[in-house]
């Protein structure tokens, strides 16, 4: 079957070759057959035959392709504007699409760094406002534990204010007792008597018992109880004292803690107000990279967007260009033809009426 086909080839090939060797305008005939594979081409030899046929001048058939060959120059001149244009417009919107794209990214890094920068400074103070809050119940608990110890140390001076006084008037009254001791009684005269007192009243006991005592270990006694009131005596005037002093030392202390828990709370309210700006300005940054980002995407889409319009502008602008280039060479073979063939041309065009 392929040989059959291939010998039709060369058989056909082989005929057409004697018919145009045979024919005098067989150049003329074979450009203008490769001319109907054009559509451009065939439509102005269809043209031209029925202009023949209908007999009009040979100079109507030139001035037809004329015009026809000037409209398509006009046509591509005005091609190349509108291709200029759209090249110039390709270049300045993408220009400034580049330009969005390039301010939108720088935005995008300035607002990451600040937002790194205030997301570390809200820690920071975040860590400082816990630290005052750690120094404020510290100070809470030195100020609890001092009045606690104040109102403990203050209770044992009332105390002590009650009962060293009963203790320097039990003295006073030994003492009295003891001045009117007449030294070296009779013993048994003194046992007798230390008996019918018994523990009811360990003062006149013990007044009783001394009288037993030389007048030199009375006097020695009675010295002794002088020396511990006046020591009693003298500590009350010296735990009176100290408990001024110490009062002071509280005040002192409570207003020093004060003072602290004043100038931490200032400073934590300081750093919760700047906490707040900072947490502001976070904010802000993070809808500047959030606005930076849609901006670049816009622009980034609006730029793939006008790359594939003018890319396509200029496949049109080439293949047009390409098509009207083509359509005026053969206008021009067609011209030419006419100009120095017209015998071949008219009988190749009369062979197509016939």
């Amino acid at each position: 079957m392929k040989f059959l086909i291939c010998l039709a080839l060369i058989l056909f090939t082989q005929a057409v070759v004697i018919k145009h060797a045979s024919n005098p305008h067989a150049a003329v005939f074979a450009q203008l057959e490769n001319l109907e594979d054009n559509p451009l081409g065939k439509q102005i030899l269809d043209t031209i035959a029925i202009q023949m046929r209908n007999q009009s001048p040979l100079s109507d058939i030139a001035k037809m392709l004329q015009d026809l060959r000037e409209n398509l120059v006009l046509q591509q001149q005005n091609a190349e504007l509108v291709h200029v244009a759209q090249e110039a417009d390709c270049e300045a919107e993408i220009y400034g699409y580049n330009r969005r794209i390039e301010f939108a990214s720088n935005e995008i890094t300035e607002a990451t760094m600040d937002i790194n920068k205030h997301t570390s400074e809200i820690e920071l103070l975040q860590q400082e406002i816990d630290n005052q809050i750690i120094q404020l119940n510290i100070l809470n608990q030195q100020e609890e534990q001092l009045r606690d110890q104040r109102a403990e140390d203050h209770a044992a001076y009332e105390e002590r204010e009650i009962q060293t006084p009963k203790v320097v008037e039990a003295l006073n009254v030994i003492a009295a007792k003891l001045s009117a001791i007449q030294p070296e009684a009779d013993a048994e005269v003194v046992l007798a008597e230390l008996e019918k007192v018994g523990g009811d009243n360990p003062i006149l006991a013990l007044v009783q018992l001394a009288s037993t005592f030389s007048t030199e270990k009375l006097q020695s006694v009675q010295d002794k109880i002088g020396e511990l009131r006046t020591s009693l005596e003298q500590a009350l005037i010296d735990d009176r004292e100290q408990e001024i002093q110490s009062q002071l030392n509280f005040e002192a202390s409570i207003y020093s803690i004060q003072e602290q828990r004043e100038a931490i709370q200032s400073a934590k309210v300081e750093a919760e107000t700047k906490i707040v700006q900072v947490e502001h300005l976070l904010a802000a940054a993070k809808k500047r990279k959030y606005d930076a980002g849609r901006e670049l995407e816009s622009a980034s889409n609006g730029k793939k967007m006008k790359e594939a319009q003018c890319d396509n502008w200029r496949t049109l602008y080439a293949r047009d260009t390409e098509q009207r280039t083509t359509e005026i060479s053969i206008i021009r073979q067609v011209e030419s033809i006419l100009a120095t063939k017209l015998e071949g041309a008219s009988n190749y065009i009369k062979g197509r009426i016939n």
